[in-house]
């Protein structure tokens, strides 16, 4: 039975579960009456008494008709769920920002994000965040936890390139300390402050907005990135792997790259799940993905690098400076 909250109506969750029971039923049901339906038939076919008590019963005829009605429209009519409701396929990371944008909608905004290095995460939520900077869009709270790769320990990948000893002409990867330093300082980094400052310019605005944003540094390297937006809808995306090359101190480095936005496998580049899907198995998927960044959250509130590339991971509001002729 539905549990009921204070003003009388049913408790969504409760009902999800109900649904969720029935659908599981469903299936035995069905079987429990054609097995029926099956039995009694040959029952009235072998057995006399039974096929004229059922030929002398105008109701219980109608019943089975009735049954068996249920049953074959149950079997042909499109009222199940449908496998892809509530899933999202995304060719391109532009078709992110109409869902992130709704999720600013919301009184509450919650974005989390897993990824490497932030710059994908900010360029959807820049112009949102000008939203809500300039008073267009107005939103009680804004909650931004941010996972990045930590890029001051070796690493392979993205790492240096270089011919194998073997002299056959293939390529070996291995660690690149000049590649880290310029993902650090071009990307992690320049990120981090240019979030910073804009949720300065948001708190400038409205210093009654609420707003909770840190980043926490990871030992995972660029296989996956991950949006959770307002821990209802999620979106998960592979990182490709491509040779290329880059320009430092005069230099050109071969390497070996973890592409976040040019390469793209078959036509879909994000894949999309929802906790309110009518879709018990879409909902199942949505969860477990909130559930994955909840853990590493939390094991990554207890474990920290040794030297952090980001040394004021909380985002701190600027001090307001005192009023003129205050004393100091």
């Amino acid at each position: 039975m539905a549990t009921r909250n204070p003003g009388g109506r049913a408790d969504p969750s409760a009902l999800t579960a109900l649904r969720e029971r029935l659908a599981d039923l469903k299936p035995r049901l069905v079987k429990w009456l054609l097995s029926s339906v099956a039995v009694l038939g040959v029952a009235a076919e072998l057995i006399d008494p039974v096929g004229d008590a059922l030929q002398g019963q105008q109701f219980l005829g109608g019943s089975f008709a009735a049954v068996v009605a249920l049953i074959l429209f149950d079997a042909i009519s499109d009222t199940g769920e449908r496998e892809g409701s509530g899933v999202d396929v995304l060719s391109t990371l532009s078709e992110l920002n109409g869902p992130v944008n709704e999720a600013f909608q919301e009184p509450h905004v919650d974005i989390y994000f897993s990824g490497f290095t932030m710059e994908t995460l900010y360029g959807l939520i820049r112009d949102p965040l000008m939203g809500v900077a300039d008073g267009t869009i107005r939103p009680k709270r804004v909650t931004l936890r941010i996972i990045v790769a930590h890029l001051d320990l070796p690493m392979n990948l993205p790492g240096a390139l270089s011919p194998h000893p073997d002299e056959s002409g293939r390529l070996v990867f291995g660690d690149s300390e000049d590649n880290r330093e310029r993902m650090r300082e071009d990307y992690t980094l320049k990120y981090w402050r240019e979030l910073r400052a804009l949720l300065d310019r948001v708190r400038r605005h409205d210093p009654r907005i609420v707003i909770d944003c840190e980043v926490r540094e990871s030992p995972h390297g660029p296989q996956a990135k991950l949006y959770i937006l307002n821990e209802a809808r999620v979106f998960h995306g592979w990182y490709g792997i491509e040779e290329s090359t880059f320009e430092r101190d005069g230099r050109v480095h071969d390497f070996l790259d973890a592409a976040g936005l040019g390469i793209k496998h078959g036509d879909a580049r994000y894949f999309g799940w929802t906790v309110r899907s009518g879709t018990k198995t879409t909902r199942q998927v949505a969860r477990s993905h909130l559930e994955w960044f909840q853990n590493l959250w939390d094991v990554l509130d207890r474990v920290k690098p040794a030297t952090p590339v980001i040394r004021n991971p909380v985002w701190e509001p600027p001090q307001t400076p005192p009023a003129s002729g205050s004393p100091h």
